[in-house]
């Protein structure tokens, strides 16, 4: 992709782009070639510069523009320390942070810009993001700090000095490398220095010379090691000590020289010409650096180093000054004390866990947690391949309770064959408190049957400690190594055992507990049996108590409706006869009106007083309504009957419609209108049922009680006032359908709902929520008994408070 020739939006993802140019902060965005792609308007206002100068272009074509055009130096410097900060980012491959000034109106501001890379699927750098912020005061104490300097005015000088870098890969430093005696520097060889090194004093006058003398003597007694070069990083100058460091011997020696030449690494060669290119480049010290150094006797030191670009009268940049600090005795001093936290954090660590479990043991009973974070913390801690607790069984053979394998090495729980090999010898030892360290098996004084077996575990070298409870050898805690042979330190064992007998006291209690859980376990049961019993009892009391009360309105409704049958069959039966008399009265006399359409004024006058026209026509209606009436009275006659259902106890086939509609017309003086609510609404959904076999009566005890409390929370909802859409009438709807030769009885109310707190004791005896001497609490309860035990059924609900509830009776078509 020729990204020179694109356009920003081409360049830039639209996200990112949209970003960087709607954005309050100072950002900006380039490409893999260094060019930029998108720019904030407040980096624009702080450079005023438009974002069209900038686009498409990098700080090096944009430093050579304001150069071109006579433009303030720090404007030139500013480009220059971005091109080297986006240059850095792409070698390197990761985020940098540099302090820049930003040129404006009233003087030169200090900020703080970090440069991110944005990397692609193939894992290279394909954008760059930068984010400026102003430099708070803190962040300006800082790098005063750091750069020892004294005031802020001098940080404005260098605002951009990068300091503390180190060089890659640098050496860690121990003792070996403390400084030996230095050759003596007339008797370094000179044959590796080029021709035409010339003496600084040759090709100068006495005057010139005796001061460049002075100015070498003052040089070659300060402690720093001192060097400058010019902007190829060839070498013009440099003190005494730095000779003696190069093993050139005479300073005069360096003019001309390279660090081609000279004894560093390659590494080092390379990381010293990148700081110069750095340094000059951008016209930015460097500060601190911090790097290794291999001097001309073969010797490694450490170094800290500060690069200052050197100026001629006009400013620009001719070359640099160093300056090198010894920091090798430092430097030692600063990686034993960091080997030495190490030790102790180590130390500390292992106090830590065997804290870990001691707490753990206080304050959990779970043995297998406790074994699972001992294992796993010990392998973690030892940097062991793997760690195990092996319980023994019957003649001393056993298998491993837990373990913690560290890949790629394999786990053998559960694979882990028998040790035939462990003579009861061993277990003797072991009770004694053996602890037994191999450090490497191919040379251990083991049984060569022993080693097989260790073997076959890819072990090369393992430290085992036991675990005793009450004095008792219980197992083993082992630790295996298996890369390679180990010596096990005198710390480790230590804390392996005393983890062996924390866990052995983990162990005592676990048992212990089981014990006292085992006893309250028994003792649990007899109470829960005792409580099923009670349970029954009082589930067959509520049972009884409801039959009873069942049977005795059973028996009284059965006698109401004998009692009305009789007369009303003797009206009903009458009635006919009835209708047929005044049929023929009716006749009669209309035979009187048309043979004697005047009658006398006596008759005439009684046929005014009584009205007998309005007579007639409702004495019709009458004998109509009387019809209707003892017809009504024999339909609720057989809803009685049915609903009583005396002689039905036993299972029988029955239309469960009748049996429904038989509850509902029990039920009808709850359903009408009240004063404070409207007629609840029956909605009746029949599916095409054959006939049931069941227990009549018993199943319309259910449907009266599911149907019972419907009402009830429709009444209890709008009398509280809680109806949330009170223009919608209250309703309740029954459905019959066959479901996988099932019966299914669905009743749905649109009430309350039922809350949430309440529904696991939903079918317990004698739970209840209604008013005291409103509920017994044993309707579901035996409802749920009869559907479940005594049909082989399932009574079920759901409930939602936004839409009510619906209870589902299923029991199969046969018994």
């Amino acid at each position: 992709m020729n990204v020179a020739n694109s356009s920003p939006a081409s360049i830039a993802s639209g996200g990112l782009q949209q970003l960087v140019e709607q954005s309050l902060e100072i950002m900006a965005c380039y490409g893999f070639d260094r060019r930029y792609q998108a720019v904030s308007p407040a980096l624009t206002e702080a450079l005023q510069c438009p974002a069209a100068a900038l686009l498409n272009q990098t700080n090096a074509d944009l430093a050579d523009l304001a150069e071109q055009a006579q433009q303030p130096k720090t404007l030139r410097k500013y480009w220059r320390q971005v091109e080297d900060a986006i240059a850095t980012v792409l070698h390197q491959g990761c985020a940098q942070r540099r302090i820049h000034s930003f040129p404006t109106a009233t003087g030169v501001q200090l900020y703080e810009t970090t440069y991110t890379p944005l990397i692609d699927q193939q894992g290279q750098v394909d954008q760059i993001l930068s984010i400026s912020r102003e430099a708070s005061v803190q962040t300006q104490d800082r790098l005063l700090k750091e750069a020892g300097l004294a005031a802020a005015s001098q940080l404005a000088a260098q605002p951009d000095s990068l300091v503390g870098v180190e060089m890659p890969g640098l050496e860690i430093a121990s003792l070996a490398n403390l400084p030996v005696s230095l050759q003596d520097p007339a008797t370094q060889p000179s044959s590796d220095i080029p021709e035409g090194s010339q003496d600084i004093a040759q090709r100068q006058g006495d005057p010139l010379r005796q001061t460049a003398e002075f100015m070498q003597l003052v040089l070659d007694n300060i402690p720093q090691y001192i060097f400058w070069k010019d902007l190829n990083s060839v070498y013009l100058g440099c003190n005494r000590r730095w000779a003696e460091m190069a093993g050139i011997g005479n300073p005069s020696n360096v003019i001309g020289l390279t660090d081609d030449v000279l004894p560093w690494t390659q590494e080092q060669k390379d990381w010293y010409v990148e700081c110069d290119r750095r340094v000059m480049a951008t016209d930015t010290p460097m500060l601190r650096i911090k790097q290794s150094q291999l001097q001309a006797d073969g010797q490694l030191s450490w170094r800290e180093t500060s690069k200052f670009p050197l100026h001629d009268a006009e400013g620009n940049v001719i070359g640099l000054l160093g300056t090198i600090e010894d920091i090798t005795e430092r430097k030692i001093a600063e990686d034993l004390l960091k080997q030495s936290e190490q030790t102790f954090r180590k130390l500390a660590k292992q106090e830590e866990l065997l804290n870990q479990i001691s707490t753990q043991i206080r304050q959990s009973l779970k043995l297998k947690v406790i074994q699972e974070t001992t294992v796993h913390e010990v392998r973690q801690l030892f940097k062991a391949d793997r760690v195990l607790i092996y319980r023994f069984e019957e003649a001393w053979q056993g298998h491993i309770v837990v373990e913690s394998t560290n890949p790629p090495w394999s786990p053998i729980l559960g694979e882990m064959g028998m040790d035939s090999c462990f003579p009861q010898k061993y277990a003797e030892l072991y009770c004694q408190g053996r602890i037994r360290a191999v450090t490497d098996i191919e040379v251990a004084e083991i049984d060569e049957c022993h080693r097989d077996y260790l073997k076959s575990l890819q072990v090369k070298a393992n430290l085992i400690v036991p675990i005793l409870v009450q004095n008792k050898l219980w197992g083993l805690l082992i630790a295996h190594q298996c890369s390679g042979p180990r010596e096990w330190k005198e710390d480790e064992i230590e804390l392996l055992q005393a983890l062996a007998g924390q866990v052995g006291v983990a162990i005592k209690q676990a048992e212990l507990y089981a014990q006292a859980k085992a006893s309250a376990t028994a003792a649990q049961e007899k109470a829960d049996q005792l409580e099923a019993v009670i349970l029954n009892l009082q589930q067959t009391q509520a049972q009884l108590i409801q039959t009873e009360k069942m049977s005795s309105l059973g028996q009284m409704v059965a006698g109401i409706a004998h009692e009305i049958n009789n007369p009303v069959n003797f009206i009903h039966g009458n009635i006919d006869y009835l209708k047929e008399y005044f049929s023929d009265l009716m006749r009669l006399l209309k035979l009187y009106q048309q043979h004697y359409p005047s009658p006398v004024p006596e008759i005439a006058e009684q046929i005014e007083t009584i009205e007998l026209g309005y007579l007639l026509q409702d004495s019709e209606k009458i004998l109509q309504s009387l019809q209707v009436g003892s017809n009504r009275i024999q339909q609720i006659v057989r809803s009685l009957r049915t609903f009583s259902r005396l002689d039905e106890a036993e299972k029988k086939a029955v239309d469960i419609h009748a049996g429904i509609d038989s509850t509902l017309l029990i039920l009808h003086h709850r359903l009408k209108a009240k004063p404070h609510r409207s007629e609840i609404q029956i909605v009746k959904q029949y599916g095409h049922l054959p006939l049931v076999e069941c227990y009549p009566s018993q199943l319309n005890q259910v449907f009266m009680n599911l149907i019972s409390n419907a009402v009830d929370a429709l009444n209890q909802q709008i009398a509280a006032g809680e109806r949330a859409n009170e223009a919608e009438a209250p309703s309740i709807a029954i459905f019959t359908e066959i479901v996988n030769d099932q019966v299914m009885v669905r009743i749905r109310d649109n009430g309350p709902g039922i809350p949430e707190e309440n529904r696991a004791r939903l079918f317990d005896p004698f739970f209840t929520t209604k008013p005291i001497g409103q509920g017994t609490g044993l309707g579901l309860s035996i409802s749920h008994r009869i559907v479940t035990e005594k049909h082989g059924g399932h009574l079920i609900y759901t409930s939602d408070p936004c839409h009510g509830t619906e209870f589902q009776v299923i029991i199969p078509l046969h018994q």
